[in-house]
């Protein structure tokens, strides 16, 4: 006797161990509809009951018992379906090889659930070192129309071994794409996979975009400070792009340890900004990142309070003198100044003058301006000089772009917070 059924409460089974998939991220295969004879369908719910008590070699023997009664396609693929949900329970590559085979085998899976199963397949290929075989049952899965994009980032990842980095990011891109498409976040490893592939064709532009695409859905503190090291490593022959980039780092709280501070402090000590290498060392201090028995570091501060002193109190008039100079040379310069300080509200209205009278170099004043409206809390303000710039710089500006856009923190950037309580 022959019974139709939609699918014996099994749904999910195959989505289980090394299948498993986090979220709707892909479109799922219509509910199948099934002949089951009376035999099987007995045995299945008796493996059933087995199952939800982990009676596993009793599941077994009830599948293999039914197997020899297998009638339909539905009788086989009920089977195959549970027999390979017994082999992710216990772990058996064997028999879940097998159970993925007599499903490949079956008329009733859909595009999804086949691509499912090539994923399977192939994870267990490759941990088997079958390489080989791993990237011919991914590529049957792309083939068959599978729009689950841990298939493209796990086919990606033997295409890089294999050395096509092109290729990988090809469908890395891909698996991004799905996952825009669906709303959802994509994964930060997924972004350093991208990043590490990139790298391997020294492709500057991916290697900034990927990690901005990262920072802007996972801005933790080890993301930016990546990031920001990347950054710096390509825009190494531009020594403002490089003050400003240890800015930023700052401002995101992405100052980690020792060598992050010296390291800000030896760029800033070769900029001659002695205001903010001391900001730099007190931040540090305040922060048990900095001791007093780093003698470099003593070097590198000795003479700054005085110096920010004297700077501070020779600005007013600079900027008194900037106003009604025909370029925007003083204005730069003095707006510069007060950011060293850490006076951001100061040097506001010095980089837009700069910008309005000329002469200077616009993209970094943009650039400083938008830098210098996020630090007072002005986002509108700061989108509106950051989006202005196009130029070589806009990498940078993209990078406080998304600074701007964070959930601001409840506590300030240390050296920050260290220019407050002087």
């Amino acid at each position: 006797m022959l019974k139709k059924f939609k699918g014996l409460a099994i749904a999910g089974v195959i989505a289980t161990a090394a299948i498993a998939v986090a979220g709707p991220i892909f479109a799922q295969d219509a509910t199948l509809q099934y002949s089951l004879s009376r035999d099987v369908r007995e045995a299945a719910e008796q493996a059933q009951a087995a199952i939800a008590q982990s009676n596993f070699p009793a599941a077994t023997n009830f599948l293999n018992q039914a197997a020899t009664a297998a009638q339909t396609d539905g009788d086989r693929y009920v089977l195959a379906t549970m027999q390979l949900d017994v082999a992710n329970r216990t772990f058996n590559t064997a028999a879940q090889v097998t159970a993925i085979n007599a499903l490949l085998a079956s008329p009733l899976i859909g595009v999804e659930q086949r691509a499912n199963l090539y994923y399977h397949r192939a994870r267990i290929s490759y941990h088997a070192q079958n390489s080989d075989a791993a990237r011919t049952d991914l590529q049957a899965a792309i083939n068959a129309g599978t729009s689950n994009p841990r298939i493209y980032v796990a086919m990606a990842s033997l295409v890089d071994e294999a050395g096509d980095h092109a290729g990988a990011l090809t469908l890395v891109d891909r698996a991004f794409e799905i996952h825009r498409t669906a709303g959802l976040a994509t994964p930060v490893d997924w972004y350093r996979r991208a990043i590490s592939m990139a790298q391997g064709l020294n492709d500057v532009g991916r290697i900034s975009a990927y990690g901005q695409s990262m920072l802007a859905e996972h801005p933790a503190q080890r993301n930016w400070r990546d990031v920001l090291i990347q950054h710096r490593t390509a825009y190494a022959a531009d020594p403002e792009a490089a003050i400003d980039l240890w800015r930023l780092q700052d401002a995101a709280g992405a100052l980690t340890g020792e060598f992050d501070y010296r390291d800000y402090a030896r760029v800033a000590n070769g900029r001659r900004l002695p205001a903010e290498i001391e900001r730099i060392v007190q931040a540090g201090r305040a922060n048990n990142m900095l001791d007093g028995g780093n003698s470099e570091i003593a070097t590198l501060d000795r003479g700054t309070t005085a110096a920010a002193q004297r700077l501070s109190s020779a600005l007013p008039g600079r900027a008194q003198a900037a106003a009604a100079a025909a370029t925007g040379a003083n204005a730069m310069s003095a707006a510069d100044d007060y950011v060293s300080l850490g006076d951001y509200a100061a040097a506001i209205p010095l980089y837009r003058a700069a910008i309005e009278k000329g002469s200077i170099d616009t993209e970094l004043a943009n650039i400083r301006l938008g830098m210098a409206l996020a630090r007072t809390g002005d986002a509108a303000g700061a989108r509106a000089a950051l989006d202005q710039v196009v130029g070589p710089r806009a990498s940078i500006a993209r990078l406080w772009r998304i600074y701007v856009d964070m959930p601001r923190a409840t506590s300030a950037p240390v050296a920050q917070e260290a220019a407050a309580s002087e």
